[in-house]
């Protein structure tokens, strides 16, 4: 597993640690984001919760044995460094592998703007939809997370590659 913490590192990630499902904190309240707090429509191709219970997804991700969390302050570097490091994960052998991370991938959204996703097999499912509480989860490992004041803060975003 360390050599997807030096990949990480390579895609200049901040931070890189593998995790287990006992690692993360799991909270039912985190779905209100995606449910109601999101800009996004539950039903467009971002955040489709596909017919799936909030047990059926904290289930899956309770399934897998390796985990790599990574950090960065770009958005979009995030998305598509776990893109990557799932993509690696698989072509080594770990076809279960799969990101989890809300899509930043393109500087503007097309779907947001009513438009086709230019992407739409990059599209991963988002932790949060997951009931992934990320500020307790990282916190919980000793990184860096706080409630942005405005928009000028640093921001610190994060990712998750689920590897078996």
């Amino acid at each position: 597993m360390n050599k997807y913490i030096e990949f990480a590192k390579e895609l200049k990630m901040t931070d890189a640690v593998i995790i287990t499902p006992r690692d993360i904190c799991f909270d039912i309240r985190a779905i209100l984001k995606c449910l109601w707090g999101c800009e996004n429509d539950p039903d467009n191709i971002r955040c489709n919760k596909r017919d799936l219970s909030i047990q059926e997804r904290m289930d899956m991700v309770k399934a897998y044995h390796h985990i790599l969390l990574v950090h960065a302050n770009d958005a979009s570097s995030v998305s598509l460094a776990v893109l990557e490091i799932e993509r690696r994960a698989f072509l080594d052998g770990y076809y279960f592998s799969s990101a989890l991370r809300t899509c930043n991938i393109c500087p503007e959204c097309s779907v947001k703007n009513g438009q086709p996703c230019p992407n739409p097999k990059k599209i991963r499912p988002c932790d949060s939809g997951f009931g992934i509480d990320i500020y307790k989860t990282v916190r919980s490992l000793g990184l860096p997370i706080n409630v942005l004041q405005n928009k000028t803060d640093m921001q610190n975003r994060y990712g998750f590659v689920l590897i078996d």
